[in-house]
C-alpha cells in the first residue's frame, strides 16, 4: 500500500515537472510564457511537496532501516492468529493435574549429575556408575528406581560422551568453523576460569528468593500506571521485539508450568508460585536458518540462545525501571517453568510431535524464553491452526530422528494430566552424546531442520500456512506432504551418525562460511 502511494506522489510529480520544461521547449508568446511559467512555479511547489511526502513515508518505511532487521518492529510476527484463536488450548487435560517435578526433567537429572561427578568446590567425584543406583542421592535415586529404563540409557550416555571426546579430534579439523561459531554463540554462558562463569553472565542468575530478587532493581516508589491492561501489553510487546524478539505473546500464567521441587536462587524443595509470577511474557528467535538446515554436525543451540538471554535481561531491567517486579527465564539451563506450554498458552502455536512450539512463522524453530511479572496485561489467546492433525499424518521428524526418541503414535500420550507426544528423553540425549561434535557444540536438532514448518518466509509457504488451517477437508494437508517428502530429498535417520554407523550426514548442503576447506590451508581427508 505504501509503495502504491509512493508511485503515484512519483507520477504526479513527473507529470508537473514535465509541465514545467514546456516553458523552454513550447514557448512561443507571451501569454503562453505567463501560463506555462505559472504551471512550472505550481510543479515545483508540488514537486517539493511530493518530494517531502514521499520521503516522509519512506523514511516511516520500517523496511528501509538498513541493517536493522525489520523483525525487531515485529513485522516478522506477519501471521494473523485472529481467525484461529480459541478459548482453551487445544492440548486437552485428562483428569488431575499436577507440576511437573524439577527430576522429571532431563535437564535437572544432569545438573544433578554434574554436581556428583564434577565437584562445584573441587575434589574428585562423589559417585560413579559401577557403584549403581542405590548409592544415589535423592531425588535420583527415588526417579531412577521408578525408572531403570532411564537409568541405563543415562550411564549408556556417560560411555558415549567419553567416545564423544575421544574421537573429536577426528573431526575437528572438519567442523573447526562450526565449533568456533558454536563457541562464540556460547561466550554468554561459558568462560575458561569456573569460577567467573556465574559472573559473566547475563542477566545474573538469581541469588536470593523471588520476592527479594525480582524487586531488586526497583526504585520508584510506586509502578508507573498504564493507561489500561490493553495499553501495557501493546507496550511491551513493541520493546521486547525492539530488544531482538521475533514473535511475542502473553499470559497468565498457569502454576502447573513451573517446576516443582527446585528453584534458582533457593534450591531443593517444594515452593509455592510467587503471586507477583502471574503473567508470563513470552517471546522467540529462531536459530540461523543456514546452520539450522546442517545439524547435527554444524549446528548450535547457543545462537539462539544467547539472543534469548539478552532479550529477557534487557526486557527484566525494563520492567524494573517501571517500578515492576520480573524474573527471567532463558534456557538452555537458567529458567523455572517450561517454556513450550507458555508459549501454547500465549498464542505462539501449538505443540508438535517433536515435543516443541510450532508456531506459523518459523515452524518448531523458534527458541523460547520469558519474563514473569504482575504487570496488569491483556492477556493472548491460544490458537488452533491444525497442528495436531498435520503432526499425526506427517511423522517425519520420527522417522528421522537418529534415536528413535519420538514417538510414531498416532495419539498423543497423557503425561501429569496432560495430553501431549511423549519425548524419550534420554534416548535424544544419548544422540546428543555421539553425533561427531565437540562438547561444546553437543546437540542434534534434526528434528526443527525436516519438519515442513521449518521454512523460510516465500509465496508458496505463506499460502499453505494461510489455506491448509481453513481446510475442512484435509486434503491441503495430504497434498503438502505428499510434495513434501517426493521432492525433499531426506538422508537416512542412521546416516546422521558418525562412521561407521552413518556418514555425518546433514538434511541440506553447508553454507560455504561453515565450509573449514574453503577458507584454511588445511589437508581434507574427509
Amino acid at each position: 500500500m505504501k509503495r502504491r502511494i509512493i508511485l503515484s506522489l512519483w507520477f504526479i510529480l513527473c507529470s508537473f515537472i514535465i509541465l514545467g520544461l514546456c516553458d523552454t521547449a513550447l514557448a512561443g508568446g507571451t501569454i503562453y510564457r505567463s501560463i506555462l511559467k505559472t504551471g512550472g512555479l505550481l510543479a515545483a511547489i508540488l514537486g517539493i511537496v511530493g518530494i517531502s511526502f514521499a520521503a516522509y513515508v519512506a523514511g516511516k518505511d520500517y523496511d528501509s532501516y538498513t541493517g536493522w532487521e525489520r523483525f525487531t518492529h515485529g513485522a516478522g510476527m506477519f501471521f494473523n492468529r485472529k481467525p484461529f484463536t480459541k478459548e482453551s488450548p487445544t492440548y486437552r487435560m485428562e483428569g488431575p493435574t499436577r507440576r511437573v517435578e524439577w527430576i522429571e526433567s532431563l535437564e535437572g537429572r544432569i545438573r544433578m549429575f554434574e554436581q556428583l561427578l564434577m565437584h562445584p568446590n573441587g575434589g574428585g567425584p562423589r559417585w560413579a556408575p559401577s557403584i549403581g543406583i542405590e548409592a544415589l542421592p535423592e531425588p535420583l535415586k527415588s526417579y531412577y528406581n521408578r525408572h531403570p529404563e532411564d537409568y541405563n540409557l543415562m550411564i549408556k550416555g556417560f560411555d558415549l560422551m567419553e567416545k564423544q571426546k575421544a574421537d573429536w579430534p577426528k573431526f575437528s579439523t572438519q567442523f573447526a568453523i562450526a565449533d568456533a561459531w558454536s563457541k562464540s554463540m556460547g561466550s554468554l554462558f561459558d568462560h575458561p576460569d569456573e569460577a567467573q562463569k556465574l559472573d559473566n553472565m547475563y542477566p545474573p542468575e538469581p541469588a536470593g528468593p523471588p520476592d527479594e530478587w525480582d524487586y531488586r532493581n526497583i526504585r520508584r516508589e510506586k509502578p508507573l500506571p498504564f493507561i489500561s491492561p490493553s495499553h501495557a501489553s501493546q507496550l511491551i510487546k513493541k520493546v521486547t521485539h525492539t530488544f531482538g524478539a521475533t514473535l511475542v505473546g502473553i499470559t497468565k500464567l498457569n502454576p502447573d508450568w513451573c517446576f516443582q521441587s527446585y528453584l534458582r536462587g533457593v534450591g531443593p524443595g517444594e515452593y509455592k508460585v510467587p503471586s507477583h509470577w502471574e503473567y508470563a511474557i513470552v517471546f522467540a528467535t529462531p536459530h540461523e536458518w543456514d546452520q539450522l538446515y546442517v545439524n547435527p554436525v554444524y549446528g548450535s543451540s547457543f545462537d539462539a540462545y544467547s539472543q534469548e538471554r539478552i532479550i529477557a535481561g534487557r526486557l527484566e531491567s525494563f520492567l524494573h525501571e517501571l517500578g515492576y517486579p520480573a524474573r527471567s527465564h532463558a534456557p538452555p539451563a537458567h529458567y523455572d517453568l517450561m517454556m513450550p506450554p507458555v508459549g501454547i498458552d500465549a498464542g505462539l502455536g501449538e505443540q508438535c510431535r517433536m515435543g516443541l512450539l510450532l508456531t506459523p512463522e518459523l515452524g518448531p524453530n523458534a527458541r523460547l524464553a520469558c519474563v514473569t511479572t504482575n504487570v496488569p496485561m491483556e492477556a493472548d489467546k491460544p490458537i488452533d491452526i491444525g497442528v495436531l492433525e498435520f503432526c499425526r499424518k506427517c511423522k517425519i521428524c520420527a522417522e528421522k530422528c537418529p534415536g528413535g526418541a519420538i514417538s510414531h503414535k498416532e495419539h498423543p500420550d497423557v503425561e501429569f494430566g496432560y495430553r501431549r507426544w511423549r519425548i524419550k528423553c534420554e534416548l535424544c540425549q544419548n544422540v546428543w552424546s555421539s553425533v561427531a561434535v565437540s562438547g561444546s557444540s553437543r546437540g542434534c536438532r534434526i528434528c526443527l531442520a525436516v519438519c515442513p514448518y521449518s521454512r523460510k518466509n516465500n509465496w508458496l509457504h505463506s499460502m499453505s500456512r494461510n489455506i491448509d488451517p481453513r481446510d475442512p477437508t484435509g486434503l491441503v494437508s495430504t497434498a503438502l506432504l505428499w510434495m513434501q517428502k517426493a521432492f525433499f530429498k531426506y538422508p537416512e535417520a542412521r546416516d546422521f551418525m558418525p562412521p561407521p554407523q552413518g556418514r555425518n550426514a546433514t538434511y541440506h548442503e553447508p553454507p560455504d562460511w561453515l565450509l573449514t576447506e574453503k577458507w584454511f590451508e588445511v589437508k581434507k581427508n574427509w
